[in-house]
């Protein structure tokens, strides 16, 4: 513990360090920005004016400064060195500003000009320009890049888009840059005051895109990444920054959440393992991050870029078989005064698909319906029973019995459900000096869901600061804190569907009824009336320096320290827990793990051949620990989860591990006049949890690129703009755990041995599982094709890839032998290939300009997957010639992972068919195909129904421009295609195997009955004696974003003297509409009706507003 606080002293110092040299670099003349409108003053005057509107004050001698010379002032909104630079450009003076004072001097000259003849008027002086940079609308481009060409002489416009630089002579050329668009040379040519347009580029080709270890052009990219468009989903209220991108980036599937601060699903080119792990790595800032997204504040992010191919995931290893995702958090703009920006909304939730359960009426004819044959006359049994009675029906105690008397009707889903809502706020402070960037936020995040006590509330700080020490010095430390809340108990959403409207929820007095059907079942409620705390906290730093190497042009040596701590906290005590005896728990545990990556990198060119070359080498350790303490049995539990030593029966867990990586990596980049592109990785992971003789992995790749338009020569006219292939090959692995490849030992009573003198016996250990010193990690191998394009004076464009994988050593737990003494080993077995296509379009239909008022873009994305098991243990003991499936594990040759293996069921058995009934059914059970055509009915007449994975997600996207006015919506689906996306609905516990004369449902179960003949489930309590089930179709269009916003114009003059820089509101919807033919609770968030909870539809009013 020591040993942990001391590292996170040194980093927490470090931070510190960081901002207090930010704090002093970063001066009040970057914030301070004045207008001017002076014509034929003196400079003198100018100094007076400049000083009567700031704070600044002038240090000066008379002989360092014509204080006579006339001169003409008009500036906007201008900085004063930006006004100083250009009034004092071609003079013998120069300015120095330090705080709130500005030194005036005679500018230095250099020995050769002190020494010589030449007055001091004629030496030699630079250029000063100075300018703005915009789009095509006119819009500021803030922090476009301003380059001199050839040399590393260069500035970043500030908030306004607007420049100075220095530049050795008039014939100098500025090389411009921004994210998006196309790099523009601009010539000198002896102007002072440039206005500089910038166009879109084709297909977003100058876009800078991270790809690990780096960053590349788009234009650049060899392999399958993809930069996530955040800029259309920020006014979703997302608490997870990941929910905003959901089915827009083709491959990258996202699921639905339904809890408050759940964490989605994620998955990457659909499922390459049967038992290994599923999810993607997550970089943070460079740093490989093990933490929950839901403690990153998704305001705080800037970019997401997911690597998709092997190749572009080779660079990580034995840990990216599941693909990549890099986050990249804000930071400051160079140049750029203060920006505080605020932005909050809040959001009503409801469910999306409003269901609810059986009121007392509903109820009485659900029993009816049960008792078909009592409460309706025969022959037809449509015609009701005037004789039949509820109470015959119902096997209840005294106090239902009451409840049917007296006429109760109790909403028991309408007590554990209500109103939701998401409020949340934002506070950013960000900008930057010549040499120093900074970024500082805090967020907060409430968020009450549909069910009782399910709430989440979370607190986040961040500090990200890069500053420039010296020339060939950087610092820099992107730190956070977040700190969670989700204490709370809900009730279980299943145990309360089934509860009976005759029972009474709470007493006169308002206190929830203990026993409210007068058996041992206690109140669902009284979970919730538990004193719970629940608090997960995360802090996170890491720290960077990069060595310019002098000397050595493009040559960098970068180290990267990252650390990250969370711990968590739950403590709960409930007197009505463990059967109304009391019951009370702690729960603690802490994960602490840390990186240090050494990484060199090179980057050059010579003539028309570009080079790039990265290394890395780094380590990177995890440590865990947890204890729990619960009791039960209390005499008084006054002093709650504080009084766990007084329970009668104690138990206490603890469980800890450490583990750790060592890693090396090397990238070698290769361009040739931006036509012919080669990336080659190769890297090498060592892991302390991989068997010992496995203990090395190697993981190659290679990529090639060739941009066809530019060996073409097409001219300006024709209708291709941009033509690039890309084909890729690479290898990655699927971590085993880290305990996989050991034996296990635990406590064993029967092996009980004598010690001591004494004679005592105590408890021996024995082993309870093999180990196997060969178990290998899961490997996959996969190759990419892919096009990107762009046509007609690049209006429309797009990617296609097609990608094809083979996931081999599938780790598995092999069944052993009895007599061995064990059940089974972990083990290395068969292959899974997986393939898709993914397509994706960007049309841009009308372009906001001065001459257009209106902008409209459309963008669709398509994804299709599918995956097949080719081997497994390679077994053909029933000696067909075939290898053998098994069966038991849902497993099937040929088939799916998420193969559907049941039977095929063909209607219900009516009254009519009584006769022709086979033996075990009866009138209302399910009707099932005879698969092998014997007569009989049984588990070989199971067949392959479908999958439960989907076969395409598909994503549109529209976005329409009035003026400052937005809208913009977003269509997601999912579809199954021929073999169905295909989901069992469990209607109640149980599936209505069973007599339901205790148990409520859903408004939505469609059960048989002889007056309801072409239902879709069997009847009420139908017994069958095979486990049949219903799968139904999870196939999905749902509108799940839907926004309206409104820009102001920051020219107005109430925005000016309001200091606005920037003002939006918008309204948006997410999940609105929803068509599927699911009967559940949604086809995304899981099957059932009992064990899943809806997704939540919402409408939210925000507000964003920068100074």
């Amino acid at each position: 513990m020591l040993k942990l606080n001391l590292k996170m002293k040194i980093s927490m110092l470090f931070m510190f360090l960081v901002l207090f040299t930010m704090q002093a670099k970063t001066s009040y003349s970057q914030g301070t920005k004045i207008t001017l409108d002076l014509s034929n003053v003196t400079v003198i005057r100018l100094i007076d004016e400049i000083e009567s509107q700031t704070e600044f004050h002038f240090v000066y001698q008379i002989k360092d400064v014509d204080l006579n010379r006339i001169i003409s002032v008009k500036a906007k909104q201008e900085t004063v060195p930006q006004i100083l630079t250009r009034i004092f450009a071609k003079t013998r003076t120069t300015h120095r500003v330090v705080d709130k004072q500005i030194f005036l001097k005679q500018r230095a000259l250099s020995n050769n000009v002190q020494n010589s003849n030449i007055s001091i008027i004629e030496a030699e002086i630079q250029e000063v320009v100075s300018g703005t940079v915009t789009d095509t609308n006119g819009q500021p481009l803030p922090g476009a890049n301003i380059v001199e060409k050839g040399t590393t002489n260069g500035v970043t416009a500030d908030f306004d888009g607007n420049f100075s630089i220095e530049v050795e002579e008039d014939s100098a050329i500025l090389v411009v840059t921004y994210i998006g668009f196309a790099t523009k040379e601009v010539p000198v040519d002896k102007e002072t005051s440039l206005i500089i347009e910038l166009q879109e580029s084709a297909a977003g080709l100058e876009e800078v895109v991270v790809v690990g270890y780096g960053t590349v052009r788009k234009s650049d990219l060899t392999g399958a990444v993809v930069n996530a468009d955040l800029e259309s989903f920020k006014e979703a209220p997302n608490t997870n920054i990941l929910q905003s991108i959901s089915g827009s980036v083709p491959g990258l599937n996202i699921g639905q959440i339904s809890s408050a601060g759940e964490e989605p699903s994620i998955q990457v080119r659909g499922r390459t393992s049967i038992n290994g792990n599923l999810s993607p790595l997550i970089v943070v800032d460079g740093a490989i991050y093990r933490g929950s997204l839901n403690d990153l504040n998704p305001s705080d992010i800037e970019a997401v870029n997911v690597l998709k191919d092997a190749s572009s995931k080779a660079i990580y290893g034995a840990q990216a078989a599941n693909g990549v995702i890099l986050l990249t958090t804000k930071g400051g703009k160079k140049g750029q005064g203060p920006v505080i920006r605020y932005n909050a909304y809040y959001t009503s939730q409801s469910p999306s698909n409003d269901l609810r359960t059986l009121n007392r009426n509903e109820y009485i004819e659900m029993q009816r319906d049960l008792d078909w044959r009592n409460s309706y006359l025969a022959p037809n049994y449509t015609e009701q029973n005037p004789d039949w009675k509820v109470l015959d029906a119902l096997d209840v105690l005294p106090p239902l019995v009451q409840g049917v008397q007296d006429g109760t009707d109790s909403d028991w889903f309408g007590e554990m459900t209500g109103a939701g809502f998401i409020n949340n706020h934002q506070l950013s402070f960000s900008g930057g000096s010549e040499n120093t960037t900074y970024y500082i936020s805090g967020g907060y995040t409430k968020q009450d869901n549909w069910v009782l006590n399910d709430e989440f509330e979370r607190k986040t700080v961040r500090i990200n600061i890069e500053t420039k020490l010296t020339p060939w010095l950087t610092l820099g430390a992107n730190t956070y804190g977040s700190f969670s809340d989700f204490s709370g108990v809900s009730p279980s959403i299943g145990g309360v569907i089934s509860q009976l409207p005759f029972g009474k929820i709470r007493d006169e007095n308002g206190n929830y009824i203990i026993n409210p059907n007068g058996n041992a079942g206690v109140n669902g409620f009284l979970e919730s009336e538990a004193e719970d705390s629940d608090i997960r906290n995360n802090i996170s730093g890491v720290f960077h320096s990069i060595v310019s190497i002098p000397g050595i042009d493009g040559l960098t040596y970068r180290i990267n320290y990252s650390h990250n701590y969370r711990w968590n906290n739950r403590f709960n005590s409930n007197i009505y827990g463990a059967g109304l005896n009391g019951s009370a728990f702690k729960d603690v545990s802490s994960t602490y793990d840390w990186s240090l990556d050494n990484i060199i990198d090179y980057k050059n060119d010579f003539g028309k051949h570009s080079i790039g070359v990265t290394l890395l080498s780094g380590r990177n350790k995890i440590e865990f620990d947890r204890t729990r303490v619960e009791g039960s049995g209390f005499d008084n539990l006054d002093l709650g989860y504080q009084s766990i030593s007084q329970a009668s029966v104690q138990n206490i867990t603890s469980n800890g591990y450490r583990e750790s990586f060592s890693y090396q990596m090397a990238r070698l980049s290769y361009d040739y006049d931006n036509k012919y592109l080669l990336t080659a990785t190769i890297r090498r992971d060592g892991y302390s949890g991989f068997a010992e003789n496995k203990k090395i992995g190697y993981f190659p790749s290679l990529a090639l690129s060739w941009v066809l338009t530019e060996d073409l020569n097409l001219g300006d006219d024709s209708i291709l703009n941009y033509l690039k292939l890309r084909t890729s090959y690479g290898a990655t692995g699927n971590l085993t755990n880290r305990f996989q490849s050991l034996a296990r030992v635990d406590l064993d009573e029967d092996s009980r041995y004598v010690f001591g003198d004494g004679g005592g016996t105590l408890n021996g250990q024995s082993p309870t599982s093999l180990a196997n010193p060969n178990l290998s990690w899961e490997t996959t191998k996969g190759i990419n094709l892919g096009l990107d394009f762009s046509i007609m004076n690049s209006s429309i464009s797009g990617s296609i890839d097609y990608y094809n994988s083979k996931t081999t050593d599938l780790l598995w737990k092999q069944s052993l032998p009895s007599l061995t003494g064990f059940s089974f080993i972990q083990t290395n077995l068969g292959e899974v290939a997986n393939s898709g296509i993914e397509v994706f379009l960007n049309s841009r239909i009308a372009r906001q300009s001065s001459s257009s008022k209106i902008g409209w873009d459309i963008g669709v994305n398509l994804s299709a997957n599918k995956n097949k098991i080719n081997t497994l243990l390679g077994y053909d003991q029933d000696g067909d010639g075939k290898e053998d499936n098994l069966i038991a594990d849902n497993l099937f040759i040929g088939e799916s992972i998420g193969a559907i293996y049941n039977y095929d069921i063909q209607g219900i058995y009516q009254l009519t068919d009584q006769g022709n009934i086979p033996d075990g059914y009866t009138v209302g059970t399910r009707k099932i195909r005879d698969i092998n055509e014997d007569g009989i009915l049984n588990t070989d007449d199971r067949t392959i129904l479908g999958r439960a994975e989907p076969a395409y997600t598909i994503g549109f996207q529209n976005t329409l421009k009035y003026n400052n006015l937005t809208l913009r919506l977003f269509i997601k689906s999912i579809q199954g295609g021929k073999d169905g996306y295909l989901g069992v609905n469990n209607p109640i516990i149980g599936e209505l195997e069973r007599p339901t004369t205790n148990t409520n449902v859903l408004t939505t179960v469609d059960w048989w009955s002889p007056r309801n003949p072409n239902a879709t489930f069997k009847g009420l309590g139908a017994q069958e004696p095979l486990p049949i089930r219903n799968y139904f179709s999870r196939d999905f269009i749902r509108l799940q974003d839907i926004s309206l916003g409104y820009d102001f114009d920051t020219s107005s003059n109430w925005m000016k003297d309001a200091g606005i820089k920037g003002l939006k509101l918008y309204l948006s919807g997410k999940n609105l509409i929803t068509i599927t033919d699911w009967l559940g609770w949604d086809p995304e968030t899981g099957q059932g009706f009992t064990s899943s909870s809806p997704v939540m539809k919402s409408i939210t009013t925000g507000l964003d507003i920068s100074f």
